[in-house]
C-alpha cells in the first residue's frame, strides 16, 4: 500500500471464510493490518483461524446492536462480559488497540464511569454521529464531549470516523470541516473511511465515490503514515472485491491530493 497511508480491512470475527481471500489480497499489497469486529460468542470458534494470519490486528468490541451500550448502567453485566471476549481477541493476535463506542440513550457520564471500571489501556473511544439508525441518541458525538473525556482523566486513543462526524455536523448545522478539525484535536489513533449523504444526521456508510462527501477534504487532515480502516459495505458474494475497489478510488484520490 501506499507508504504515507496504512490501510485497513474491516472484517467481523465469524468472517473465517474469507480469510485465504484477505490472504492475497494482503499479498497484492490491498492493506496493512485487520481491523476485526467482535460477533459476541465468536472466540473459542474462530480464534485459532485469525491466529493462523500473520497480520497486525485492531480490535472493534461489539457496539449497542451486539449488545455492548457503555452509557447504560443497567448494562454493566452484559458489556463486562462482551468486553472480555474483545480483550481475549486483542490478547491472542497482538492487538494493541481495542475500540469502543460510547453507547446510546445514556449519559456521556455513565460511558467514562465504565470505561475506567474496565481499566483497560488499549481502550479507544470512537466518535459517533448524534443519532443512531433508529433515530437513538448517541453518546461521544462531539469534540466537546472528547473534551469532557480528557478533562475527566480519559487518557486513552480516540477515533475518528469522518462518515460520523459529518453526520454530527448536519445535527449541528456547521460546516463538516469545522467538527472533523476539532476531532483531528486529539490526534486519532485510527481514522475510519466511507462515503455517504452529505446532507444527512444518519450514517449510511456507502462506498468510495458513491456518495457526496468530499474525500479529498477528510484525506488532507490525515497526517503522513497514519491507520486508517476503510469502512464500506462488501456485497457478500464478492468477497473483497468491493474493499478492493474501494482501495483502488482512494488511492486515486491520494494520487489527485499529491
Amino acid at each position: 500500500m501506499n507508504s504515507k497511508l496504512n490501510i485497513g480491512l474491516k472484517l467481523y470475527s465469524t468472517d473465517t471464510s474469507l480469510i485465504d481471500n484477505a490472504l492475497r489480497i494482503q499479498e497484492e499489497g490491498f492493506y496493512d493490518y485487520i481491523e476485526l469486529y467482535i460477533i459476541p460468542s465468536s472466540y473459542k470458534g474462530t480464534i485459532n483461524a485469525w491466529k493462523a494470519l500473520d497480520v497486525p490486528f485492531v480490535i472493534h468490541a461489539p457496539h449497542s446492536f451486539h449488545g455492548f451500550n457503555l452509557a447504560q448502567a443497567n448494562m454493566w453485566e452484559a458489556n463486562q462480559c462482551n468486553f472480555k471476549e474483545a480483550q481475549l481477541f486483542a490478547d491472542s493476535l497482538g492487538a494493541d488497540t481495542i475500540i469502543v463506542h460510547g453507547g446510546n440513550n445514556g449519559s456521556f457520564a455513565e460511558t467514562l464511569r465504565q470505561i475506567a471500571l474496565l481499566n483497560e489501556k488499549r481502550i479507544a473511544l470512537e466518535n459517533k454521529p448524534k443519532f443512531g439508525q433508529k433515530k437513538e441518541l448517541c453518546i461521544g458525538w462531539s469534540p466537546a464531549q472528547f473534551r469532557q473525556a480528557v478533562d475527566d482523566g480519559f487518557s486513552n486513543a480516540f477515533i475518528l470516523d469522518f462518515a460520523h462526524a459529518a453526520c454530527a455536523a448536519n445535527s449541528l448545522n456547521i460546516d463538516t470541516m469545522e467538527i472533523i478539525r476539532g476531532f483531528v484535536e486529539f490526534k486519532p489513533k485510527i481514522f475510519h473511511l466511507s462515503d455517504g449523504d452529505n446532507s444527512s444526521e444518519i450514517d449510511i456508510h456507502l462506498n468510495l465515490g458513491k456518495g457526496s462527501f468530499d474525500l479529498g477534504d477528510f484525506l488532507s487532515v490525515v497526517p503522513e503514515g497514519a491507520l486508517m480502516t476503510i469502512e464500506t459495505p462488501r456485497n457478500q458474494s464478492n468477497g473483497l472485491e468491493d474493499f478492493v475497489n474501494d482501495v483502488s478510488f482512494l488511492r486515486k484520490v491520494l494520487s489527485l491530493k499529491k
